[in-house]
């Protein structure tokens, strides 16, 4: 890697005051960056879930796969009539084949 030559020569002593060439310096030190985001990540996701978790009702669909298919519990609302849902779907699928 070509770095600025005031910071190769920091890395160069570093590297050799710890007995390891610049490159295994320039690796590691990578290495521990991705490390330290990895981190600050997992703990900032962790913190949403948490937060989240005391927002969203408690009434969250269960999602799952079962034989290849996605299956979804879930309450649905007392206005939902399954038979007009299964209408506009055969009616998406036709119009999806005519075009």
């Amino acid at each position: 890697m070509n770095f600025p030559p005031q910071l190769q020569q920091k890395i160069e002593k570093w590297a050799s005051s710890q007995g390891i060439s610049a490159e295994q310096f320039v690796l590691q030190a990578i290495a521990e960056k991705i490390d330290t985001l990895s981190q600050q990540v997992t703990e900032e996701h962790t913190q949403q879930n948490s937060e989240m978790t005391n927002v969203l009702p408690l009434n969250q669909p269960n999602i799952y796969r079962k034989e290849g298919i996605l299956v979804v519990e879930a309450e649905l609302p007392e206005t939902f009539d399954v038979n007009v849902f299964i209408d506009e779907l055969r009616e998406e699928r036709i119009q999806d084949q005519i075009t």
